[in-house]
């Protein structure tokens, strides 16, 4: 009861919540699918990459894991995994957070 209370600022997220797609803790459904979660995950590192930034291309690299497997779903060519889910998220969370970082940087340095 108490993590469902602690994580229920997520659920202004847009994300479908199927509860085939999410992870449990202690047998209570966490308010975001496990792509979503890990892609909030992912942005934890947001501080670590302003300390050691990677190049633009990098961030837009690790977007294509899960362009791949959201397309090869919805195409229906297969069926993804919560595990493949949370892997490809926190590579595109990171990712993002590497595109992040790299647009403030170069603003900073077009602006001074």
């Amino acid at each position: 009861m108490r993590i469902a209370k602690a994580l229920s600022f997520l659920s202004f997220i847009p994300c479908h919540r199927l509860p085939s797609r999410s992870i449990y803790l202690n047998g209570k459904q966490i308010p975001l699918c496990a792509r979503c979660m890990a892609i909030l995950l992912g942005y934890l590192t947001l501080p670590a990459l302003f300390l050691m930034p990677l190049p633009f291309w990098v961030g837009v690299l690790l977007q294509v894991p899960m362009l791949a497997d959201g397309f090869t779903q919805y195409k229906k060519w297969r069926e993804s995994t919560n595990w493949l889910r949370v892997v490809t998220g926190l590579l595109s969370g990171v990712g993002q957070g590497v595109i992040v970082v790299s647009v403030v940087n170069f603003l900073v340095e077009s602006l001074t």
